[in-house]
C-alpha cells in the first residue's frame, strides 16, 4: 500500500512545545519526554483519554490561533507526530510560540 502523503519535517522545538502542552492536558501522568519518545503512538494507546485529548485541543487553538475541524475527514490527531504534522500542513505552525 502507498502513502501519498507528503513527508514533513517538524523542528524539534515545536514537538517539543506540543508534548509539553500534552504533558499538561494530562495532568502529568505522562511526561514531555515520554510523549516525545512515544511521538507516532496514538494518545489512545498511550492512555491519554478524551477528556485530556479535548483540553490539548484547546490549548492548542488558544496558543497558536488555529482552529480544528474535528468533523473534517482528518478528525482529532492521533499522537504528537500527527498533532505536529497537522499544525505545520494545515496551519502553517513551525515554530512555539514565545513563552513570555
Amino acid at each position: 500500500m502507498t502513502d501519498n502523503r507528503t513527508a514533513v519535517t517538524v523542528p524539534a522545538e515545536l514537538r517539543a512545545a506540543l508534548a509539553a502542552l500534552t504533558s499538561e492536558a494530562c495532568d502529568g501522568e505522562l511526561s514531555a519526554a515520554e510523549l516525545l519518545a512515544a511521538a507516532g503512538t496514538p494518545f489512545v494507546l498511550l492512555g491519554v483519554g478524551s477528556l485530556a485529548q479535548l483540553r490539548l485541543l484547546d490549548a492548542v487553538e488558544s496558543a497558536y490561533g488555529v482552529l480544528f475541524d474535528l468533523t473534517g475527514p482528518v478528525g482529532f490527531p492521533a499522537g504528537l507526530d500527527a498533532l505536529a504534522e497537522n499544525l505545520a500542513i494545515e496551519h502553517g505552525v513551525t515554530r512555539p510560540v514565545d513563552a513570555g
